[in-house]
């Protein structure tokens, strides 16, 4: 049996190690990244694949550098066939990738070369795309730009959200994934080059992204809306506190932008071409209601400004 060592982080990964493991490719050795600190009281919190492995009794590593000596000594003496990487968040060195004997490959949520970088399923949405999918390829030392194996594309929903397609996405990877590895173990894979050129690119999320700019057209709004959806989540702020949109539809009319547009139980807002209707909102300190909840619950006034 071929010694595959498997590098993740993500619940994303977590489906393909899931699928892994039902096509009888267990891995001698899951890495993942080192447990971070969050919530109130700054407490660790293990990586979804660390859980994983945890819960099956695999043996994980979370080194804190992956590509220092002690790292790849220790990846050198495992003499491992194969890497696999998927959704894993760390740039692995020309040494680190010489190792294994059959290259390393990865997985990539778009149809490379489009979308190269740490947030492909978001900026589809946002950017307005109706197709993308997922790639298997060959790792290089660039970012996303090794030779391509197979590829499986799909429709993006026109009110699908980003949560929603990394699911989707994810099942894609379970059934595409098996398949890439056995092409490489039976030295059947393809190769297919990709060309220099990115025609766009999906670089990480910072957190001046998830504000509404209610100058842009609403269609581009509702992208981001459904982009960030269900986290991190869009906002703007409404009587001078943050409100969270997490579903919105772009409709024909016009306001002053950032103006409410009352019509019955229809909150929409104003915004440089066409109007947003809200859907799902979240208060500052409140859980998530629908609009209608929203309107009555705030006696929402026609021409009230949201920021």
């Amino acid at each position: 049996m071929a010694n595959l060592i498997f590098m993740g982080t993500s619940n994303f990964a977590c489906r393909t190690l899931a699928a892994l493991e039902q096509a009888n490719y267990k891995p001698k050795l899951i890495i993942t990244r080192t447990d971070s600190i969050s919530g109130r009281h700054r407490q660790p919190s293990m990586p979804p694949v660390k859980k994983w492995a945890a819960a099956r009794g695999l043996p994980v590593w979370q080194p804190i550098n992956i590509n220092s000596r002690e790292s790849i000594a220790k990846l050198r003496s495992l003499a491992p066939d194969l890497f696999v990487v998927v959704a894993y968040g760390k740039i692995l060195s020309k040494e680190v990738l010489s190792l294994p004997a059959l290259g390393a490959i990865n997985v990539h949520a778009s149809l490379l070369p489009d979308l190269r970088g740490a947030a492909p399923v978001e900026w589809a949405i946002m950017l307005g795309y109706t197709e993308t999918g997922v790639t298997t390829m060959f790792m290089d030392e660039g970012v996303d730009t090794g030779d391509i194996i197979l590829q499986q594309a799909t429709a993006i929903g026109a009110e699908e959200n980003s949560g929603q397609l990394r699911e989707r996405l994810a099942a894609m990877a379970q059934q595409l994934l098996p398949e890439t590895i056995n092409l490489v173990l039976q030295g059947k894979a393809p190769r297919r080059p990709q060309p220099p050129v990115c025609p766009q690119y999906a670089p990480v999320l910072d957190r001046a992204i998830e504000r509404l700019d209610w100058t842009l057209p609403a269609q581009a709004l509702a992208n981001k809306v459904r982009a960030l959806a269900p986290k991190p989540g869009s906002f703007c702020e409404f009587r001078g506190k943050r409100l969270k949109i997490f579903r919105a539809a772009a409709v024909s009319g016009s306001a002053l932008s950032g103006r409410a547009v009352l019509q019955g139980k229809r909150l929409l807002v104003g915004t440089g071409e066409g109007l947003l209707e809200l859907a799902e909102v979240q208060p500052e300190g409140k859980k998530i209601s629908i609009v209608r909840d929203f309107i009555n619950g705030y006696h929402i006034q026609e021409e009230e400004v949201f920021l």
